[in-house]
């Protein structure tokens, strides 16, 4: 798919995204397609585990029904993925060097590339938040970057009050 055609569906595709949206709501396409492209942008290395590992998905599944996720990055999350799924069938069937080469070309778009950098960021966060948001499974992010983990852990997610 052309870059030109890649753009004119990220302006006839949008995902209305209502205030009753869950995540358990949201397509299974949708997260396979967040999660491939995760995965080639932050793959296993030698000391560091990949999206899938760490739990990239799970992470934004638990998080994007609180009142607090920013709205607008789950509108770019799931329009994002919606459009590159539509733009580039061929991701799911390719290798991995040429799946590099489909997100490159993605992300010469702007809206590619703002889609991409959001992916990146929650990626990020899930890898590194406390593990009772969901990311983070095993503690692997910490452990691969030799983290102590900051004492005490959270017992219960978002500031909620513990009873005594």
């Amino acid at each position: 798919m052309k870059r030109r055609t890649f753009l004119k569906l990220t302006t006839i595709t949008p995902i209305l995204i209502d205030n009753y949206l869950l995540a358990k709501d949201i397509d299974d396409d949708i997260w396979k397609t967040i999660l491939e492209v995760q995965n080639i942008l932050m793959p296993k290395t030698g000391k560091m585990p990949s999206a899938k590992e760490f739990g990239s998905v799970a992470y934004l599944k638990q998080n994007i029904d609180h009142k607090t996720f920013d709205k607008d990055d789950l509108e770019l999350i799931l329009n994002g993925a919606k459009v590159f799924k539509e733009s580039f069938p061929e991701f799911f069937k390719a290798l991995k060097k040429e799946k590099l080469q489909i997100i490159k070309q993605a992300n010469e778009s702007e809206y590619g590339n703002t889609w991409l950098n959001i992916l990146v960021y929650y990626a990020i966060e899930a890898m590194l938040s406390d593990p009772i948001y969901g990311g983070n499974k095993f503690q692997s992010g910490w452990m691969a970057l030799k983290h102590k983990a900051g004492i005490p852990r959270p017992k219960k997610k978002y500031g909620a009050k513990i009873d005594l």
